[in-house]
C-alpha cells in the first residue's frame, strides 16, 4: 500500500477511493468530516517491517498508532531474559505501544513483525489533535477503545485459566485464525506454558 503525490501536490493512496487506509476504517465506524479525512490522508503513511524485525522498541517516545494491512505483530516484554508475549494481533487490528500511549516517556514493549508485514502508521499528535478539534473523531476513538479494552479483557481472562488444554483450547476458539499460523513458541508465550506443555496439549487434542 503506497501513496503518490499528485499534478496539484495533493496526496493520493493507492485505494479504490483514493483514500488512507486508516481514514477508511475511522469513516466505517462513524462518518468524519471531510477536513478530518483530508489530515489522516495527509499525514498516515505506509510502513513495511520484515519478519524478526521491530515495529517499536524500548527507548521510542514518539507513539504511533498502526493498521495491519497483511502480517502478524506481536508485542511482549522482557522479564530476567524471558520473552513476556502480552498480545497477537493481525490483518484489520489496530496496534500501539499502549504503555507510553499519549505519554513522552520509552516504553519497556517490544512490537515484532512474526510474518513480513505492511501497516499504516499514524502520529499520536494526529489523534490527539483530531480529538480536540472534531467531535466524531471522539467517537471513533471510544469505539476503538472499547474493542481494544475487551482485548484486554480476554487477555487477563486467559491468563487465569489454569488447565493448559483449556487455555489452549480457548485460545483457537477466539483466534482460530492464529493457531496454525504462527510459531508455537510465541503462541505458548502468549499462553504463559513452555512449548513442550504446548506441543503436549496439541498432540492430545488431535487424538
Amino acid at each position: 500500500m503506497t501513496k503518490k503525490v499528485s499534478a496539484t501536490g495533493k496526496r493520493v493512496w493507492k485505494t479504490p477511493d483514493g483514500h488512507s487506509p486508516i481514514a477508511i476504517l475511522f469513516n466505517s465506524i462513524y462518518p468524519v468530516p471531510k477536513e478530518a479525512i483530508d489530515l489522516i490522508d495527509e499525514q498516515t503513511f505506509p510502513v513495511q517491517v520484515a519478519r524478526g524485525k521491530f515495529l517499536v522498541k524500548p527507548g521510542d517516545t514518539e507513539p504511533h498508532l498502526y493498521l495491519v494491512l497483511k502480517g502478524v505483530i506481536r508485542a511482549y516484554i522482557k522479564e530476567d531474559g524471558k520473552e513476556i508475549t502480552t498480545w497477537i494481533n493481525e490483518e484489520n487490528e489496530i496496534v500501539t505501544s499502549i504503555r507510553n500511549l499519549g505519554l513522552t516517556i520509552s516504553s519497556p514493549e517490544y512490537l515484532q513483525a512474526i510474518e513480513n508485514s505492511s501497516l499504516i502508521a499514524m502520529p499520536y499528535a494526529l489523534v490527539e489533535h483530531l480529538y480536540e478539534h472534531f467531535l466524531e473523531a471522539n467517537i471513533v476513538g471510544r469505539k476503538i477503545l472499547e474493542d481494544n479494552y475487551r482485548g484486554a479483557e480476554e487477555r487477563a481472562y486467559i491468563c487465569r485459566i489454569a488447565s493448559a488444554e483449556k487455555k489452549y483450547q480457548h485460545f483457537i476458539k477466539t483466534r482460530p485464525g492464529l493457531a496454525n499460523r504462527i510459531s508455537l513458541k510465541y503462541i505458548a508465550s502468549y499462553l504463559n506454558m513452555t512449548i513442550e506443555t504446548l506441543s503436549r496439549v496439541r498432540s492430545r487434542l488431535a487424538e
